[in-house]
Formats: structure tokens, C-alpha cells, sequence
């Protein structure tokens, strides 16, 4: 159990990877390089994790660095361009926890007397002590296509 969708961003920043971490991920790496096959600069090291020019999911709670986006955009993976909010949304969908996930409004709802929620509203949860059991019944998890409109 874990995260769920794989997915790649067309950028490599501090700040992305920072993000990916405060989800849950951990960077596949030794050292200052990563270890995943398409780092391989051919000539008999890994390149610099700054050098990527993408960062990739797939790994369960895994990230990597990669230099040839070509490589990965055939494995079915969710390709979010250079998005950032798609692709945190999709990279942060997982099966064991509600945290840092959008979910969607399913009834009109008074939550309090000046919260009014509305079939369609979207809400992104914030608080890790929300677990996947806790789900209000008016709320369900957006779905990556969901997500692809949302952000687009």
C-alpha cells in the first residue's frame, strides 16, 4: 500500500524534490547521484541529480532524477509537462492515506455557518491525521483524469 499513479514532470527543481519528500517519497540515490537506468550517461557513471532534466514516480515512494524524458513517456506514465500543481496532485495519490490529496464534493453540505459546500467543489486535504477511513461522506478522491482537467 502506498502511493498509487506514476507520473513525470518535464523539470528538475530543489523545490520539486522538497515537495515530493514532504509527501512521503525518498529519493533513489547514493550519494550526490541517482541509480535509476536512464541516469546512465553511458560512459560509466550516473550524472548529478541537478542535472536531470525531470523528476519521475514509479518506484512506490521512490522518486528519481532522469535525463531522457523519451525513455520514460512510453511506460504508461502520467506525463504532467512542466505543471507543478498536476503534478504534485497525481504524485501524491496514494491507497493508505488522504494527505495532501483534492477530493470532490458529491452533495450540497453546510460544514458550518460560513463553510457551504456545493456538488462539484473541490477541497485539497492538508491534514495528515485524516486517515482513508476517516473520508466524509460527501467528499470522494479525484481521479487522475479528474486531476488533468482540474490543473490543465
Amino acid at each position: 500500500m502506498g502511493f498509487t499513479t506514476s507520473c513525470f514532470i518535464r523539470k528538475n527543481t530543489e523545490e520539486l524534490r522538497k515537495k515530493l519528500e514532504e509527501l512521503g517519497y525518498n529519493l533513489l540515490n547514493s550519494g550526490d547521484t541517482t541509480l535509476d537506468a536512464h541516469n546512465y550517461d553511458g560512459k560509466g557513471s550516473h550524472k548529478n541529480i541537478e542535472e536531470g532534466r525531470a523528476i519521475i514516480t514509479s518506484y512506490g515512494n521512490l522518486y528519481g532524477v532522469i535525463y531522457n524524458v523519451d525513455a520514460v513517456t512510453k511506460k504508461g506514465r502520467s506525463d504532467c509537462g512542466t505543471n507543478e500543481e498536476l503534478f504534485l496532485a497525481i504524485a501524491a495519490l496514494r491507497d493508505d492515506s488522504n494527505y495532501m490529496q483534492w477530493f470532490i464534493c458529491t452533495e450540497d453540505y453546510i460544514e458550518s455557518p460560513d463553510k457551504e459546500w456545493k456538488v462539484g467543489d473541490w477541497d485539497l486535504n492538508t491534514c495528515p491525521d485524516v486517515t482513508y477511513g476517516q473520508q466524509l461522506s460527501h467528499w470522494r478522491k479525484a481521479t487522475v483524469e479528474e486531476l488533468i482537467n482540474h490543473f490543465k
